[in-house]
């Protein structure tokens, strides 16, 4: 699994750092650290048979010169404000109505996950983006609605299904996967695991 992860971590980096954009490069382009704890705190959090498949997604987007990061991003923007990047999503790749679909279906599954998280961990995600499209207040502000409609639609239908039953199982289990995903990021930081870092945060805020 983790040497899974890794190929598909520095495939996404040879991809994001070919991403061009409009005013220049990102100063986040030159941050692997960041970069690899953020990618693969999400992959930890998923299974083989996933894992697999968005690996053989970037293989085939290799294969084809397409770069997926830069897809991702153009979906965003046209997600955020669609009458003002027509002409963009004309230039990207299409997505069809079954994955839109599946992946509004995903985002139903995140959303009141998400809220759940933001209840139990306030301080943890008082920075944390809004949750909705609709919530968005500027050009600098992208929702986790956004972000991830944004990256599921670069997805395979293939890929798009297995996080849907992979989700769907978590769910079963009692399992919040917004939590196994932020867990792992605050593990790889040297925290011990959410209530830790909660606590520490806390702390701060009364200046102790």
């Amino acid at each position: 699994m983790e040497k899974l992860i890794d190929e598909i971590i520095g495939l996404e980096w040879c991809f994001f750092d070919r991403v061009r954009n409009e005013g220049g490069r990102a100063p986040c382009q030159d941050d692997w650290k960041t970069f690899r704890i953020m990618r693969g705190s999400q992959f930890m959090a998923w299974n083989r048979p996933l894992l697999e498949s968005w690996h053989g997604d970037l293989l085939q987007a290799r294969e084809r010169g397409d770069n997926p990061m830069t897809e991702k991003y153009g979906y965003m923007m046209c997600i955020a404000d669609p009458e003002a990047n027509l002409e963009l999503a004309a230039s990207l790749p299409p997505v069809s109505e079954e994955k839109k679909a599946l992946s509004r279906k995903i985002i139903e599954r995140l959303v009141p996950q998400n809220a759940a998280f933001r209840r139990r961990y306030p301080l943890l995600a008082a920075h944390a983006r809004p949750l909705r499209t609709a919530d968005e207040s500027g050009g600098d502000t992208t929702s986790m609605e956004t972000y991830q409609l944004g990256e599921l639609w670069t997805y395979s239908q293939r890929t798009l299904t297995l996080l849907d039953e992979h989700l769907m199982d978590l769910e079963a289990a009692g399992i919040n996967y917004p939590e196994l995903v932020i867990r792992s990021s605050l593990l790889q930081r040297g925290f011990l695991g959410l209530e830790e870092a909660e606590a520490f945060l806390a702390k701060r805020q009364r200046g102790a």
